[in-house]
């Protein structure tokens, strides 16, 4: 498919490099020549400096033959323009992102009228991610399925676990609950583990379950945390916005510690019932002096990743504060989980993943197959999950001992109305099931994808 992406920064970028990844051919329009230079030395893309608002950047991009126009610069504005002016050109199917709370809440108002297809929000998905950690705080990832019904988990066990040194097998026997171990991350490799694969201490394990079943697991095994009542967070962008609000529906409170003064003044009018401190976060001392030793969470969410990481280090080491931590810059979410930062939420790779979901789900002429899609293990594999709209050969009605699966591929749930099913080799898949894969090497848009 011919894709283009107006604006080369975070977001950009990262849905460049992933579209390209699968085949598709992309064109890059940027303001900046230094970007555009950047991004043509690593990828495979088309590059075209000039305003991509412009009827003429458009036609040269040749955005009437493109399936897929995706505006992401940093203006709201900028975006809705450019997708209208591109809807008119002929683009098939137009998305915008939108970031500011002011016109993301309109969007669903004005959407079909503006002709977009779908709206990426960045830092309300980021928003989202961090307030399921903090719900259930035991687990660094939570990522929901079937609506809510289904939750894959991610957890790294302690040095000397109680579960260490014992088989998946020898597991669930031992915890008498309905849940799968899909996906173990030991140092640089990745396991889609058998019943005989040995967890060991410092694993990153992703358990699917239902949030009850997932829960006694933790008790069960002693990993269970008390539930979080007060958060700290440092930076008061959009992201602070959207999550602080979700929060305090919740209960919890909130402070925020926020460095510019006119921007202070306003998230305390948005968020009256919140403590806004005006105040640098970077700051060690002044920290404790708002209390941080005495929160039950703390969230770095300023815009300098270098930032984040030393402030997540410092609440990590003096507290026992929940510490969630905001990273952009792929090198350093693969240096954050070696320093020991458990929970690293990335906002562009949470768009990426809704993004590749609408994409490939374009490439099913049937109509959409896939429901949702998580990119997990630090980008390195897969959860999908598919609904199952037709009889598929090999697949449906068929006991799953006799399914033949590709390498490197399991089947950790189905959702059948509103009960979980577990995948054992008795359970057979049948028509309106939701299905949960985990992949580690496939890009898969279709369910019969998945059979050798």
């Amino acid at each position: 498919m011919n894709v283009v992406i107006i604006g080369n920064g975070k977001v950009g970028s990262n849905l460049s490099a992933a579209l390209v990844s699968e085949g598709h051919n992309v064109t890059v329009v940027d303001s900046s020549a230094q970007r555009l230079a950047k991004i043509q030395n690593a990828l495979d893309v088309m590059c075209i400096e000039g305003n991509g608002a412009t009827v003429e950047i458009q036609r040269e991009a040749s955005v009437e033959k493109a399936g897929l126009f995706i505006a992401a610069t940093p203006y709201d504005e900028l975006n809705v323009l450019c997708c209208l002016v591109a809807k008119r050109l002929g683009a098939k199917k137009t998305v915008s992102r939108v970031r500011m709370p002011e016109y993301y809440r309109q969007m669903d108002l004005i959407r079909e009228d503006l002709g977009l297809s779908m709206v990426i929000n960045p830092e309300l998905a980021t928003a989202d991610e961090i307030a399921r950690v903090l719900i259930f705080p035991s687990a660094a990832k939570v990522e929901v399925f079937g609506k809510g019904k289904l939750e894959l988990v991610e957890y790294r066990l302690p040095q000397f676990a109680s579960i260490s040194g014992i088989s998946i097998v020898q597991l669930y026997q031992k915890v008498k609950t309905k849940f799968l171990i899909c996906v173990v991350q030991r140092g640089e490799e990745i396991y889609i583990p058998g019943g005989d694969f040995v967890l060991r201490g410092g694993d990153r394990i992703h358990i699917a379950a239902s949030h009850k079943n997932i829960e006694r697991f933790f008790r069960t095994c002693g990993f269970m945390k008390e539930k979080i009542r007060s958060v700290m967070i440092v930076g008061g962008g959009c992201a602070c916005y959207y999550l602080a609000k979700q929060l305090l529906h919740m209960g919890m409170k909130v402070k925020i510690i926020e460095k510019d003064e006119s921007r202070s003044i306003q998230m305390a009018k948005l968020l009256p019932k919140a403590i806004v401190i005006q105040g640098d976060g970077t700051d060690q001392d002044f920290l404790i002096e708002e209390g941080v030793m005495h929160v039950d969470a703390f969230v770095s969410l300023t815009g300098i990743d270098e930032e984040n990481m030393i402030l997540s280090l410092f609440a990590g080491d003096a507290t026992n504060a929940k510490v969630v931590t905001k990273i952009n810059r792929d090198n350093y979410v693969t240096l954050a989980a070696r320093l020991g930062l458990d929970c690293v939420i990335s906002p562009k790779y949470l768009t990426t993943s809704n993004v590749l979901s609408y994409v490939r789900s374009l490439a099913n002429a049937a109509g959409s197959e896939i429901e949702s899609l998580y990119h997990i293990v630090g980008n390195q594999a897969e959860a999908i999950e598919f609904r199952v709209r037709e009889v598929v050969p090999g697949l449906v009605g068929i006991p799953l001992r006799d399914v033949h699966l590709k390498k490197n591929i399991l089947i950790c749930a189905i959702i059948r109305r509103r009960e979980i099913l577990t995948p054992d080799g008795n359970a057979a898949i049948e028509v309106g099931d939701r299905i949960v894969v985990v992949s580690k090497a496939y890009h898969f848009s279709k369910i019969k994808d998945i059979l050798e």
